[in-house]
């Protein structure tokens, strides 16, 4: 089986001063060439490389940026991804509108209307394009002593290339073995670049033992179940992360004191601490439920669990919670370690599992609560009692 994921790897230290130099005239110049090309186009354009090829052929674009054809192409493949990505938004998005007038709902209309979403803008930063064989690859060298990866590009004066250093550690090489790689971006933050490069790997699929579902949880992280294909004892277990709660909670209260004291200097370097820790805990958790269910056809929720409660539910604090939560980032992490094993990971839709007796199937239960913030499920027509988070996976697996 196939998987594809992207590295970032940073432009080493080392680069001279006048690599940089020509490194930012050639970003600038590209998001200027975006910026142009996404100018052309209109809501009635048809978003399709013939179309867009004509409009910048019959323009001054290419005249304005002096960029080659190759870099000129990939600017295009950006603007049509942006347009097309928001144009399914607005489709979307009207549709939901429609459905609110519908039903004369006056309060999720207004809510509406705020969120209508706006057409690709490519100004005050700078935009990167997918950098392929036409105008740059990365490559890799034995005899350099600065580093064993360079980052091979196009300038903007013909027939005179660069290659620019980059600074891999050890984790990024060994991610690159045995890898085809099949573009790269150049990113800029703050006032270093990166490369994020594009990779797809070859791995032997695992042989199925067991069939699972993985229920995504605030008080557990995820409550995992394993059903053998030998018909064996299942395997459940919860996987919690108090430790990142209770550090979240911590950046969350200090945060809370500087905007009250106005101390903008500390809030600026604490910026990026929590979504940083959230992130680093979602790549542990995916880690270790990726080796607990090796071997396994896994299922997860696909839920969007933000938009499932825009009504109320007179519980307004767990709303908040799941708002703030990180589902969808922690299931792409996880179906990307799994895959790096050479495992399935099948994204379904958990509605209603949650309240459905995993034994007997019936929705006769009900749900108690109880004081640390857990909660089981009693069946009314079969006796079960069993915890919530499990009894979902149950269902999630089935």
């Amino acid at each position: 089986m196939q998987y594809q994921k992207t590295i970032k790897i940073a432009i080493h230290y080392g680069t001279t001063k006048e690599k940089l130099d020509k490194l930012n005239k050639l970003t600038a110049r590209i998001t200027y060439a975006i910026w142009l090309i996404s100018g052309l186009i209109t809501e009635d354009t048809k978003l399709n490389r013939k179309t867009v090829r004509a409009l910048v052929r019959n323009s001054d674009v290419v005249e304005k940026t002096v960029l080659s054809a190759g870099f000129v192409d990939q600017c295009i493949d950006k603007v049509l991804w942006s347009w097309k990505a928001y144009r399914k938004q607005h489709k979307k998005w009207a549709r939901q509108v429609a459905s609110a007038e519908k039903r004369d709902n006056p309060k999720w209309l207004a809510k509406l209307l705020k969120r209508e979403p706006q057409k690709p803008s490519f100004e005050n930063h700078k935009v990167p394009c997918r950098i392929d064989c036409r105008t740059g690859r990365i490559e890799r060298s034995v005899k350099s002593k600065l580093t064993s990866l360079w980052m091979h590009v196009s300038t903007l004066k013909k027939n005179q290339p660069m290659d620019i250093p980059l600074n891999p550690s050890h984790y990024h090489l060994q991610q690159l073995q045995d890898a085809e790689i099949n573009d790269f971006e150049i990113i800029k933050r703050g006032n270093k670049y990166y490369a994020h490069i594009s990779i797809t790997k070859e791995i032997e699929k695992s042989k199925v033992s067991s069939i699972g579902g993985v229920d995504q949880g605030l008080n557990h992280s995820a409550g995992i179940v394993l059903l053998p294909l030998d018909g064996s004892m299942p395997y459940e277990e919860l996987i919690c992360d108090a430790e990142k709660q209770a550090l979240l909670q911590k950046y969350d209260d200090l945060i809370a004191e500087l905007q009250g004291a106005e101390d903008w200097h500390k809030l600026r370097q604490l910026r990026h601490k929590r979504k940083n820790i959230a992130i680093n805990f979602d790549w542990l958790i995916a880690t270790e439920i990726a080796e607990k269910t090796k071997g396994a056809i896994l299922g997860i929720s696909d839920t969007d669990f933000r938009k499932t409660q825009y009504r109320g539910n007179e519980m307004p604090t767990l709303r908040k919670r799941i708002g703030k939560w990180s589902y969808a980032r922690q299931r792409v992490f996880i179906a990307l370690k799994r895959a790096e094993n050479g495992d399935d990971t099948v994204l379904k839709n958990e509605r209603g599992t949650s309240i459905e007796c995993c034994e007997c199937h019936s929705k006769m239960t009900r749900r108690k609560w109880l004081r640390n913030g857990s909660s089981y499920i009693l069946c009314w027509f079969c006796g079960n009692k069993k915890d919530a988070d499990i009894n979902a996976a149950h269902n999630i697996a089935l």
